[in-house]
């Protein structure tokens, strides 16, 4: 009689486990012991216990491991066997894919459910519910939300009812600071990428006829004339508009008597010892914000570009000054799956404003940090202070805070020559 090949794994599988019971201490009692169409492998006792085991034989490699193939329907076979040797079976656990389904498949409403959530997650991932915009600086991500949103891309929208360059070309002529945007989906989210256009320079002509004259008064120290002729020397003091180094030149011999003046386009630098006197009142008293400790909040339930209001009576605004602070928190599934759903918290926390005295030291250091703030922005990134003076004196309610400062900055202007034709 010959076997399959099948039949000829599977005696050897048994074979291979009645080897290794005995070799466990098992006394082997029956083989293929059949109870009407229900058979137990090997009926095995080993001390007071009596051990029913089912064989099952897989070649190396095999796409499924004998464990898999204990459906829950060989289960009951194997346990009716057994029943049929005068053995009571109790059930202590069962594991494994096959057994959970065929739990779930007794609870009709958790299979449902799981059915209806599968199916929300997959209909949930066909549109967009988040935005992420990267590569600007200086054009606002709410000015591009809003440009794109006017275009019909926005929360809600199906992520095969746009074409990203369709978008690009739609969205660029509105935006005119932008060189280019793509949209990328991925998930339920939407990549946002741009390109901020970069201005070219402004075009200076270097052949047009100029004056340098003192952007504001001092006392001369250094001059560099690069083109043009030098109007003063170092130790002249100049007021603001004196010219400093001219464009139109004399030329004065005879080598072109015809041609008695020159047009140059004076360049170069003046630096000189300025001086600034400024001035800064601060308040000795200032309005403090001091709650009440009463807080009123208010729900709102985004479902992509609808809100609904829950719990909220009347305007969200407090008829008194109040801080207003919204917190947002996308629902998601497991803290994987983004759903299209937002909880947004309004928290208002009205205050009153009480005056509260402010001491003359903190009144002085922030008037001196002011000034010394000011004074940078004149003397901008090449000026420098050589000497420093502070003054103060109160003034009623205020503090008058006084900087005088000797300074040496760079104080040439170019300025155009208006030249007549003809």
């Amino acid at each position: 009689m010959t076997f399959p090949p099948s039949a000829d794994t599977g005696r050897r599988g048994e074979q291979a486990a009645v080897d290794y019971l005995r070799r466990a201490g098992f006394a082997i009692l029956e083989r293929n012991w059949r109870s009407g169409r229900y058979e137990l492998d090997i009926v095995a006792r080993r001390w007071d216990e009596l051990h029913f085991i089912e064989v099952k034989t897989r070649r190396a490699g095999g796409l499924t491991t004998p464990e898999e193939a204990i459906t829950p329907r060989k289960f009951a076979s194997l346990r009716r066997a057994a029943e049929g040797c005068g053995a009571e079976v109790s059930i202590e656990r069962t594991a494994g894919t096959p057994f959970f389904f065929a739990r779930l498949r007794r609870r009709h409403a958790l299979f449902a459910g799981g059915i209806l959530c599968a199916a929300l997650l997959l209909v949930n991932s066909l549109f967009i519910w988040d935005f992420e915009v990267t590569g600007n600086e200086t054009v606002p991500t709410e000015t591009i939300l809003h440009a794109l949103r006017e275009h019909g891309v926005h929360r809600g929208t199906f992520i095969y009812s746009f074409r990203s360059q369709d978008i690009c070309n739609r969205v660029l002529p509105e935006l005119k600071d932008l060189c280019w945007v793509a949209v990328n989906v991925r998930g339920c989210k939407a990549y946002v990428q741009v390109r901020e256009r970069v201005r070219a320079p402004e075009r200076v002509n270097e052949s047009e006829p100029t004056n340098v004259i003192a952007a504001k008064p001092g006392l001369i120290t250094k001059v560099r004339a690069l083109d043009g002729e030098k109007r003063v020397l170092p130790g002249t003091s100049v007021q603001q508009g004196q010219l400093l180094i001219a464009g139109v030149v004399d030329t004065g011999g005879t080598e072109k008597p015809s041609v008695t003046t020159r047009f140059l386009a004076g360049k170069g630098e003046v630096w000189a010892r300025t001086w600034y006197d400024l001035t800064v009142r601060v308040p000795l008293t200032y309005e403090k914000k001091v709650y009440t400790g009463k807080e009123k909040r208010s729900h709102t339930l985004i479902w992509g570009e609808n809100r609904l209001k829950i719990g909220a009576k009347g305007s969200s605004i407090c008829n008194v000054d109040c801080d207003k602070i919204k917190n947002q928190t996308q629902w998601t599934l497991f803290g994987l799956f983004a759903l299209p759903v937002t909880w947004e918290t309004e928290t208002l926390l009205p205050y009153e404003l009480e005056v509260t005295p402010r001491s003359r030291a903190d009144a002085e250091a922030q008037g001196k940090d002011v000034l010394e703030t000011y004074l940078a922005a004149l003397l901008g990134e090449t000026g420098s202070v050589t000497q420093r003076r502070f003054s103060t004196a109160v003034e009623g309610d205020n503090l008058v805070v006084t900087l005088s400062a000797e300074c040496e900055e760079q104080i040439g202007k170019e300025v155009p020559i208006a030249v007549s034709e003809g």
